[in-house]
């Protein structure tokens, strides 16, 4: 891989090991980041071993604890990683034990927003200030996309006007995550809803496909900062932050939403899920299961499919088996 900027005897080793993780989907980036300080103690240190030892990585280590403890974690977990892939090729390589996981913070956990909620929310985004501009028409657009689509925000607002194809119901996700691209159907209402909104706003721009799709009354394109403020104005308008006891809420939790409603949907419709699972995956831009699972919660409506689901399997299989009759 090109441009790394290792200059250590390493340096061919970590761009191999950068290059491996990005065919598997990993962001090169991180990698070369997390990798770049350990080359640079290599290279200032004279190393010339084909491998690290357990005293050169224990130095470098004791050079990083000034660091956040966050940022400390991260260049060690990619560092053994390496080492990992390097004892591939050099069975002598040292591979450092993993650290103790250390307390962290609990993280707040995602609301799915119901069906109420974001009929509310939408109503709310109407009525976004200024009336009767494209703002209002802009955010009611966007959140129920996201809440259709599962998008990631990013991916939304970088959207041109040329990645919406028409006719087949397509979106084109351009440079995702990790550098991806994909297709993403939508549904015809949706389709219909963003036609409508195209044609709207025209009141701020000609629409040139190379331009943006949302974009806020300059004509020019939305970023977080915008929406995120946009966000809490719709909040506040729909009187979702302090019902249910809920303190925050954030955008990104739309894409949770999003992927428990489809699996919802599929249990009620009674298909099976667990080979389902791997095309929402695909849908969402992930390129492992495991990544798609961290979206899903256990709502009350999925635990008592599941629960309906488990029963109806018992009766049908298992009290079928042992009836005498």
């Amino acid at each position: 891989m090109k441009n790394t900027d290792f200059l250590s005897v390493l340096a061919h080793r970590f761009s191999d090991f950068v290059e491996f993780r990005r065919s598997g989907g990993v962001n090169p980036h991180n990698q070369i980041q997390m990798l770049r300080p350990f080359d640079r103690f290599l290279d200032q240190d004279g190393f010339q071993g084909r491998w690290p030892t357990r005293d050169t990585v224990e130095l470098y280590i004791d050079t990083a604890k000034h660091l956040h403890p966050r940022t400390r974690d991260n260049r060690f977990s990619v560092l053994r990683q390496f080492c990992l892939y390097l004892r591939l090729f050099e069975p002598e390589c040292f591979v450092p034990e993993q650290m103790l996981p250390r307390e962290r913070r609990p993280s707040q956990v995602p609301h799915i927003y119901s069906e109420p909620e974001i009929k509310d929310m939408l109503a709310a985004a109407l009525e976004l200030p200024p009336l009767g501009s494209l703002r209002p028409k802009t955010y009611y657009t966007l959140l129920g996309l996201l809440y259709t689509t599962g998008l990631r925000g990013g991916e939304a607002f970088a959207l041109n006007l040329s990645d919406f194809e028409v006719e087949q119901n397509l979106l084109f996700i351009r440079n995702g995550k990790f550098g991806k691209s994909r297709l993403v159907p939508i549904s015809l209402s949706t389709s219909e809803v963003l036609q409508r909104y195209i044609e709207q706003r025209s009141l701020v721009g000609p629409a040139v496909p190379e331009n943006p799709l949302f974009v806020n009354l300059k004509g020019s394109r939305l970023y977080h900062t915008n929406v995120e403020h946009a966000f809490g104005q719709v909040l506040k308008r729909s009187r979702l932050i302090g019902s249910k006891g809920i303190t925050g809420c954030r955008l990104h939790w739309l894409r949770h939403t999003f992927a428990c409603t489809r699996l919802l949907s599929w249990y009620r419709q009674g298909k099976d899920v667990n080979t389902l699972l791997p095309a929402l995956a695909t849908y969402l831009g992930h390129v492992k299961v495991s990544s798609t699972q961290v979206y899903l919660r256990a709502t009350t409506e999925l635990l008592e499919e599941a629960n309906q689901r488990f029963l109806d399997n018992f009766r049908q299989n298992i009290l079928k088996k042992g009836d005498p009759s």
